[in-house]
């Protein structure tokens, strides 16, 4: 078959792993001759939508991931749902799903001139039709709508399935994400740099804060590794952000242990990525790393500061150890080879 995926940098790998099944891949290109279109999240449908009229005259399948449906971003509150910004994401909306309105103001913008007048009007046209807001109006008119034209939504844990027909009222089946063991095996051991990182856009959400505190604590070596997305959280330790992901995962295995101290997750990789490398995880109690990490992490009470620094002092000590037999379920349920007969059997059943 030939399978059109519509992914971001991370997922693309598994994307390109259906090429050793015989299909024919493309990644982040509609092509007329496609038996599947397979999306992630809500990042891609206005290309899928662009493209309807001929997906759906030739017959093409489409199957969309939901990754997770943050609670917050669905309240109305001022702050994300103003009347401006109302009006704003419908200008998105209705310009970036219609291909003629989409192409003329991307030609216009392309071809206006580079003078002091023309920056004005650019900007201007960039604030009233591409000024995006994830908020209500995403979620629950533009991505449930999106999701009701697919062949198959399929979600990443049973938390972001319950969350979807809760908040969507959207019905769709668990597939999991598969981790790349091919790119984690070809990294080299390397004396340990760091007591303690966690690898996580940084945000509120994910707690890095916590962590920080309770590493210093103990005078432990810190780091945290990614994009600094709130610029108002301050963190008392490096933060560094690595494009590659390789070179993160290079870091990840410079550590002691991880940590995952997020209080909401859709799936949560890099717990899963530290295992596959045989690192130590203390993770925050969550539904979703409890239904994905299972008995492999040593678990502290979220938002829990004393819980954290009573759990670091356990590994420290020596009083945690890895469960092999553990680890050994994770790298064969979260296999790329796994996962890809899970969603080959998905794709399957379209036709």
């Amino acid at each position: 078959m030939k399978l059109c995926f519509f992914v971001d940098d991370s997922f693309a790998p598994f994307a390109l792993s259906f090429n050793k099944e015989g299909h024919d891949v493309i990644i982040n290109k509609f092509s007329i001759d496609s038996d599947v279109i397979i999306s992630e999240s809500y990042f891609y449908m206005y290309e899928i939508l662009r493209n309807l009229k001929q997906i759906k005259k030739n017959n093409i399948k489409i199957i969309n991931f939901i990754l997770d449906i943050p609670p917050w971003r669905l309240k109305k509150s001022l702050d994300i749902y103003s009347l401006v910004k109302y009006i704003k994401q419908l200008n998105y909306h209705y310009s970036h799903r219609a291909p003629n309105i989409y192409n003329i103001l991307n030609d216009y913008l392309k071809n206006m001139k580079k003078t002091r007048a023309g920056k004005i009007n650019k900007q201007l046209i960039n604030k009233i039709f591409n000024t995006y807001y994830n908020n209500y109006i995403n979620y629950q008119k533009n991505y449930r709508s999106f999701l009701k034209k697919n062949d198959i939504v399929l979600s990443i844990s049973r938390n972001t399935q319950y969350s979807a027909k809760k908040f969507l009222n959207i019905d769709s089946k668990i597939c999991y994400f598969g981790v790349n063991s091919d790119l984690l095996s070809k990294i080299p051991e390397y004396p340990i740099k760091y007591d303690v990182i966690n690898i996580s856009r940084v945000v509120k959400t994910k707690r890095q804060n916590l962590i920080v505190e309770a590493a210093k604590k103990l005078n432990l070596k810190v780091a945290i590794f990614g994009k600094l997305q709130d610029k108002t959280i301050k963190l008392d330790c490096p933060v560094y952000y690595f494009p590659n992901h390789i070179d993160v995962l290079k870091e990840l295995n410079k550590t002691r242990f991880y940590v995952d101290a997020s209080i909401f997750e859709g799936f949560g990789m890099t717990p899963l990525e530290a295992a596959f490398l045989n690192k130590i995880t203390i993770a925050s109690d969550t539904f979703v790393h409890k239904e994905i990490l299972g008995d492999y992490p040593l678990y502290f009470k979220r938002d829990n500061l004393k819980d954290l620094v009573e759990k670091m002092k356990m590994v420290l000590n020596g009083d945690f150890i890895l469960n092999e037999k553990t680890i050994k379920i994770l790298r064969n349920k979260f296999s790329f080879e796994r996962c890809r007969k899970n969603l080959l059997s998905h794709i399957e059943s379209l036709f």
